[in-house]
This record gives C-alpha cells, structure tokens and sequence, in this order.
C-alpha cells in the first residue's frame, strides 16, 4: 500500500463526502505514522544507526525509513492545516513520541536530524532538553531534602542501615566526578543552553524514560529486568559522554549533565508535595506541563515505572531490582580516594573513563536499546491493547479491531476493490 501513497505536494484533495474528510485523513496519518516508526526500526535494529554514514550522509537522508518520514511529515503538516482543532489521541502522541527518539538515534552519527529541519523545531528540542535537565535537579533536590529529615526511609525497601551507605556511597562517587559543585537546587543558576551538537546521547534519556512510562501506562504492566538493564546502562552512556565533555571544559559545562543529573532516576513518595513552587520532578510524558490534571496523571505513570508491585511489598516503595541495579551501576564510576575530590581522585578520572568506553561499547549498548524499543513497540500493538491502524490491518489481510475475519474480509474487500493483492 506504501507505494501507492503520494506525497503531500501530489495529494488529491477531492472528496467524495466532506463528512469523511477527517476520518480518511486520520486514518491515512495513522497509517503513515505506524510505517515510519516500523522503518526506523528496523534501520536501528540492522545497526544502520552506528558510525556507518558519518560520512555519507546521503545513504542516511534516502534509506527507506527517511522516505516514510517524509511522507509522514508531510501528511501531518497536510492534516493540521485541514483539522486545526483536532487534538490528537493519546495513542497517536505515543507513537510519534517513539518516533522522534528512533529519528534521533538513527540520526545521531550524522549531520541531518530530519525531525529538526527548521530552526523552530531546533529550538524546542533544545527547550526540551534544558527542561528535562531542570527536572532532574529537582528531583535530586527533593531526594536530597528527604534524605535530611529521614523520610528516604519510604522510597526503598532496604533497611536503614542499607539505606544509610548506599545514600553515603552515592554522594561520594558524586562529588569526585563534582568538580565545579553545581549546587542541586533550582535556586542555583539553571542551565540555559546545551553545546551544539547533534550527536549527544544524554538529552535522549529522558525521551527514553518518558516512554517507557507511557509504556508501562498502557500494558499495565512493570518493566522487565531487561528494560531495567538497558535504562541503567542509558544511564551510564550518558554519563560516559557527558564527562568527557566536561573535563574538556568550555562555557557550556554548566548545561552538560553531571554524573548525578544522569543517574537521577527512581521512585518518589509523597508526590503531592512540591519542590520550592517548582512543579513536578519528573517530566511529563507528552509535553503537557500546562494542563495541570494531565501533568499529574502522567507524572503519576512515570513513578509507576519506579515502583515496586503489590506483590513485592506492602507499602509503596522503589523496586528492589532498579534500587540495586542502579546502585551497582553507578559504582562503575568509583575512583580511587574518591571520598573527597583530590588529587588522587583527579588522576583516575581519565583511565577510569577509557576502561569503561572499552567494558561497555556503545555500538553493543545501541543493539541492545533498538531490540527493547521494537520488543515495547510490538507488545504495545498488540490487539488488546493499542492494535495497529486499520490500514495496516487492510494490509495484512483482515480488520480484527472490526471484527472482519475470513469470509467477512474477503466480501469486505471485494465491494471496496481490494480483493487483488490484500494481505499478500
């Protein structure tokens, strides 16, 4: 079906019934929508997202997943001009959210971001970033509130005296790695601009995060040990690069992420209390900071993807696995004398770094994070739970959201005139 759509400038804008307008059109974005996300996926998972095009970067602006982002962006501009008021499904901003991480990840190793063409679209991606930046620190802020007056004791399932090192070993891995001592705060001046580059993997982690709290939404469902495994080592990704950029120093260290801001990711009690008027300390999943009772129904669904299940303990607490996991993780980055920032401690940054580029090869880590990416992609289409588009499902050779099976299909495709090649 694919090669039978035009692209928006050879659309044919007739309509047989202007009643139907926005349902055939809303059919054909999904449409698109679902191809172009399973195209770059399928780039990604085939490892064309590696160092492969850095220097050709015309195999990367016209593969196959860059055409159905053409078409896909260019039927949305379509689609938004005939239906400016049509606000669009959960569903729908779920996809294309999954899509524009794909598309930065495709893209990273190259010159072309295809989702960031205009310097508009630039900027909010940059907005974006800073945000989640911001976001972090206040979530480490609020932790390192808690931690003061005692109440960390109902994040996690440890006992105090667990409690009490782990909290110890992580603020002295921290401030090894703290070599300006950002304060944690908000109050502290906020990072206002990231380095240009379109190749930083940290401004991605927080596009990860959100939707596998999306996911974990709708599946209904607690993440696996492997998604646990690939976000700790995303954790560590980011931390990796965004060190090295700071021991290079530069006017933008203050934007790039600390080795804190990276690992600030867990569960949090007692969401109801804000951060000094600040808002939430985890970002909404869609953008919506501005519709309070969304912000909080998916700031609600991102601590879901923290804590721990019923069955695991009787009062809501961080998962046991993320708690550890993440721990252990984070102790790749100890140093020696890392109890204080020394010259001891200096002196081990550099090797410490090479060893762990070496111990955890990013091209490894990207494999990894596009096979849980489609494994999410395709549990989540599944027919309970969001289905895949009714064209798609034309394609394959039966309407099952519809109930049109068999027979029923095969009449149903006769009277509209797909009976030749439906589902082949």
């Amino acid at each position: 079906m694919i090669d039978d759509i035009r692209y928006p400038a050879q659309m044919d804008t007739r309509c047989a019934d202007p009643e139907l307008q926005l349902d055939v059109d809303l059919m054909v974005l999904e449409y698109t929508l679902f191809r172009a996300v399973e195209a770059h996926l399928e780039a990604l998972c085939e490892g064309r997202c590696q160092h492969d095009y850095e220097d050709d970067d015309d195999k990367a602006m016209y593969g196959p997943q860059q055409r159905m982002l053409v078409i896909f962006d260019g039927f949305l501009k379509v689609f938004n001009h005939h239906h400016p008021c049509y606000e669009q499904s959960a569903e729908f901003n779920y996809r294309q959210q999954i899509l524009e991480l794909l598309v930065l990840l495709l893209y990273r190793r190259t010159q072309i971001t295809a989702m960031e063409r205009s310097s508009a679209n630039s900027s909010r991606v940059d907005s974006r970033a800073i945000n989640d930046l911001k976001n972090r620190r206040r979530w480490l802020a609020r932790r390192e509130r808690d931690s003061r007056v005692g109440i960390h004791k109902d994040y996690t399932a440890a006992g105090e005296a667990d409690k009490e090192r782990a909290w110890n070993l992580e603020q002295r891995i921290y401030n090894t790695w703290d070599a300006t001592r950002l304060p944690h705060a908000p109050s502290a001046s906020p990072p206002t601009a990231l380095p240009s580059s379109p190749s930083l993997l940290s401004p991605l982690l927080p596009r990860f995060m959100a939707i596998s709290a999306s996911f974990v939404d709708v599946v209904r469902q607690r993440p696996d040990d492997f998604w646990m495994d690939v976000a700790c080592e995303f954790m560590l990704q980011a931390s990796l690069e965004s060190l090295q950029l700071r021991s290079r120093g530069g006017g933008s260290i203050e934007c790039l992420p600390r080795l804190a801001d990276c690992f600030a990711w867990g569960y949090l009690g007692d969401l109801d209390t804000s951060l000094n008027g600040e808002g939430d300390a985890h970002p909404a999943s869609y953008d919506n900071h501005g519709h309070k009772e969304t912000a909080e129904k998916e700031t609600e669904a991102f601590n879901n993807l923290f804590r721990s299940s019923p069955a695991e303990c009787s009062r809501d607490v961080e998962h046991p696995s993320w708690t550890q996991l993440r721990l252990d993780t984070l102790q790749e980055f100890s140093v020696i004398g890392g109890d204080s920032f020394t010259a001891a401690s200096v002196a081990s940054q550099t090797p410490r770094l090479e060893r762990l580029i070496e111990k955890y090869p990013r091209a490894e880590f990207q494999h990894r994070l596009a096979l849980l990416l489609r494994a999410m992609w395709e549990f989540s289409c599944r027919e309970h739970l969001l289905g895949k588009p009714v064209l798609v499902e034309i394609e394959e050779g039966h309407v099952k959201s519809r109930a049109l099976e068999g027979a029923e299909f095969a009449q149903f495709a006769a009277r509209v005139g797909l009976a030749c090649g439906v589902g082949g």
